[in-house]
């Protein structure tokens, strides 16, 4: 059932990413579009919710809920980053309580070294990515403080749970893609195209392996 869902999933996502900006002609709302936007990680929050993973469940359909809001019209746009918010305050939920601790994981060199080069990304692809004079720079610059927050936080994890961390890797590379495309929309309709197709398959994979690398980890979350 879970590698059915998962292909099912992969299926949409790779179909949202080929023909989805067709959605988004005309005026808002865009209703079929966020339906399709948000379809592949509602399914993925169903796989976990069969395996009864709650904090993973609600950090993976509050991504789904924010891709909806994030398509259904511009304005909703800081919703929907609200939203992502909210998704990863679960996660990092989820991680803090079934990791090795924020202690013993600063005493591993690789994870040690990894957590300084996100934080040195997360300035540097605010400060470029972003234009300072943009309305949105504040809360974007918290966005991506707790984005930041929960890729660190997967990196307490047992080592045994790799995947859990290359995806929230992934998301945060997704979400450099996001503000690289609103802010710095390349003039090529291909280019375009192909740069939009990567950060959303990107963003895809890093939720789908914090699905799969974090399965089993709701067993010590507390009944």
């Amino acid at each position: 059932m879970k590698r059915s869902l998962l292909a099912l999933s992969a299926f949409l996502a790779i179909a949202y990413g080929a023909f989805g900006s067709s959605l988004y002609e005309g005026a808002p709302p865009f209703i079929v579009g966020t339906i399709f936007k948000a379809s592949s990680i509602i399914i993925l929050g169903a796989i976990a919710l069969l395996a009864r993973s709650r904090l993973l469940a609600a950090g993976l359909l509050f991504g789904a809920l924010g891709d909806a809001l994030l398509a259904w019209r511009p304005e909703t746009f800081l919703y929907g980053a609200f939203a992502f918010l909210v998704g990863h305050l679960f996660y990092i939920a989820l991680f803090l309580r079934t990791g090795i601790g924020v202690g013993a994981a600063l005493k591993q060199p690789p994870r040690l070294l990894g957590a300084l080069a996100l934080i040195a990304a997360a300035f540097v692809m605010t400060t470029l990515l972003v234009p300072r004079d943009n309305a949105m720079f504040a809360p974007l610059g918290v966005y991506t403080g707790v984005l930041t927050l929960m890729a660190l936080c997967s990196f307490t994890l047992p080592a045994t749970r790799w995947l859990v961390m290359a995806g929230a890797v992934l998301f945060f590379i997704s979400d450099g893609f996001v503000a690289w495309n609103m802010f710095h929309p390349d003039p090529d309709p291909t280019l375009a195209y192909w740069r939009s197709f990567a950060g959303w398959m990107i963003y895809w994979g890093g939720q789908a392996a914090i699905c799969f690398g974090a399965l089993g980890l709701h067993k010590s979350e507390p009944e």
